[in-house]
């Protein structure tokens, strides 16, 4: 089993811009900061350090690659006044919305989201291990940072990561009645869940998205494709589990919309019973004659 090394203890190197003497880690206020990346720094490590944001940092530092930095590298630290680009969506640059895999194979999909407790993401775990599938896993960064063990046991047994925002807040808006979030926050949610991913398990949500409610346009297909996010991934069958439907519901629900090419969505927290019907699911699936493929079989890396 692959175990993460500890990243290593960063030490700040400030410049204020007026003096050549040390400052104290923290960005001087109406002055820019710098600092110099250390061996295990990432740029969502460095934003949380001084107080700003993965794209305040991008834009003020002109960074092609927020997952590119290097030991030695001199980084600008913003004020927090620093004017975030925007993008404007053109033909072809936007995320590729995926509800369904190609029907001409007799196989599915299993995808659980992780987003709120820890639930029963372990029992659904060994119920996939148990059956030799592999699933996707749609990850926000606070599940993330809470269970440690389990994000990197699922990138040990070969799941693969959507990337599903840092804390389940909607990106338009539409599920919570509330403003949509801007490219910038957008954005900020993306590279935080993506850093503490890697800094965890060593591992990545990209190319894979999936919009908090499924609430997405054609706004935040742009914004996630420019963060390096090229499929919105949605789905086919809907366990409703989460919806207080009861095991012997789900099994039923599941099993009768089954089609070749389906994306199931389940959720691992505990006011679901989707643990409780999975082995049901995948028993009557089989049974049915479908296989199981993982999440990349529809949506390439």
């Amino acid at each position: 089993m692959r175990t993460p090394s500890p990243p290593a203890t960063a030490t700040a190197t400030l410049t204020p811009a007026a003096s050549p003497s040390p400052a104290p880690p923290t960005a001087t206020p109406g002055r820019p900061t710098t600092y110099t990346v250390q061996r295990g720094d990432t740029l969502y490590s460095i934003a949380r350090r001084f107080g700003t944001t993965v794209a305040a940092l991008v834009a003020a530092n002109h960074l092609a690659d927020p997952d590119q930095i290097y030991t030695g590298q001199v980084l600008v630290i913003p004020d927090g006044n620093v004017i975030l680009p925007t993008v404007t969506p053109v033909p072809g640059a936007s995320a590729q919305v995926i509800r369904r895999g190609p029907s001409d194979r007799n196989v599915v999909a299993l995808t659980f989201d992780a987003g709120a407790d820890t639930g029963y993401a372990a029992q659904i775990l060994d119920t996939l291990a148990a059956n030799q599938i592999t699933a996707a896993f749609g990850m926000t960064g606070q599940w993330a940072e809470r269970n440690p063990a389990l994000l990197q046991r699922m990138v040990n047994e070969g799941h693969e990561l959507i990337n599903h925002t840092y804390d389940h807040g909607s990106f338009t808006g539409s599920s919570t009645s509330s403003p949509p979030l801007t490219q910038s926050q957008r954005w900020d949610e993306l590279d935080r869940t993506e850093a503490i991913v890697q800094e965890i398990a060593g591992a990545t949500t990209k190319p894979y998205f999936r919009p908090p409610y499924g609430d997405y346009d054609a706004s935040v297909n742009a914004d996630v494709y420019a963060r390096g996010y090229r499929y919105n991934v949605m789905w086919t069958v809907d366990s409703q589990g989460w919806n207080g439907l009861s095991a012997d519901q789900i099994v039923q629900r599941c099993l009768s919309q089954a089609q070749a090419g389906a994306i199931y969505i389940f959720h691992a927290g505990s006011a679901s019973q989707d643990a409780a019907a999975l082995q049901r699911v995948i028993d009557g699936l089989r049974a049915a004659g479908y296989g199981f493929v993982p999440l990349s079989a529809f949506a390439p890396r």
